[in-house]
């Protein structure tokens, strides 16, 4: 299975959810290799793309020889690498449904300073859940194009802590619906220019704690910037969708109103129930119901 292979000159540990890509990528940059031929020593021969996350072209004995190579053991990788474990596995390498395909986690680079801490040189990748998009150590937003520094916006990290917590709390995969529904709403408000003074007033002063973006239309921010002037007030929403209570509650918008600090009136219009109607959250299929398939 491993016959004949030697463990590389170089092997740096991966970072605990790392794509597997991004880790083959480095070993390969690691130890002068093109990433084609780290690949052929796996398995057959791929070009793997940094947020690369996913094994169905993995052979069974993929795994084994990534830990002859890198003189780690299957279940060390398997802990920092999750979809390693998936490597013959049918059922759960199996395409993703709708919902997972909504809720699975963003692959953005690693914290480059938390990285430079740990002495990490080169590009990582993580695959993050939007409630892990905050760096708290070092005050950096990590889910966008850009890392921005959030030393002068503390709603934004005040607001990361509350949504860590709702993730706490809730179940999934209602909880990652709950933000991207919340989210999606704030990016179509804000692009829509709805008539609230107040929130407009919030976004625009956010907007400017990022400083100009050198390769942006300054009067239409990215939606990666957008994200981020209203993450604050998508948190609150992600609470509200994701408490049993709320969601489908007719006080919603009123209560929203008085979580955003503002008159009801001044809420834009067309906040309706989680999911925009109150229709029932779709449902990820299970493995136990993909095998009776």
């Amino acid at each position: 299975m491993t016959a004949g292979l030697r463990a590389l000159p170089l092997a740096p540990p991966p970072v605990h959810g790392e794509t597997i890509g991004s880790y083959l990528n480095r070993l390969a940059d690691a130890n002068h290799l093109t990433i084609g031929h780290l690949s052929s020593l796996i398995g057959p021969s791929r070009q793997h793309r940094r947020d690369d996350n996913r094994v169905g072209h993995w052979p069974p004995d993929g795994l084994p020889r990534l830990a002859a190579l890198t003189s780690r053991s299957p279940p060390s990788l398997i802990h920092a690498m999750p979809p390693l474990g998936t490597i013959d596995d049918p059922i759960r390498r199996l395409p993703l449904s709708a919902t997972e395909e909504v809720i699975e986690p963003r692959r953005r680079p690693a914290c480059h300073l938390c990285m430079a801490r740990r002495h990490i040189r080169g590009l990582v990748i993580r695959s993050t859940p939007h409630h892990q998009g905050v760096c708290h150590r070092h005050h950096r937003w990590l889910l966008g194009d850009k890392q921005h520094s959030l030393t002068g916006l503390p709603e934004v990290l005040q607001a990361n802590r509350r949504h860590q917590r709702i993730a706490r709390r809730g179940t999934h995969p209602s909880t990652e619906l709950a933000y991207v529904d919340a989210r999606d709403r704030l990016i179509k408000w804000f692009t829509n220019e709805v008539n609230s003074p107040p929130l407009r007033q919030r976004w625009n002063h956010r907007l400017d704690a990022l400083g100009e973006d050198p390769f942006g239309d300054p009067h239409r921010p990215s939606k990666a910037r957008i994200e981020l002037a209203t993450y604050p007030e998508a948190v609150v929403l992600t609470g509200l969708f994701a408490s049993p209570h709320w969601r489908d509650h007719p006080q919603l918008p009123t209560e929203a109103a008085q979580r955003f600090g503002i008159a009801a009136r001044q809420l834009p219009p067309g906040l309706g129930s989680f999911c925009g109607s109150g229709q029932r959250l779709p449902t990820v299929v299970s493995n136990t119901q993909r095998s009776d398939s």
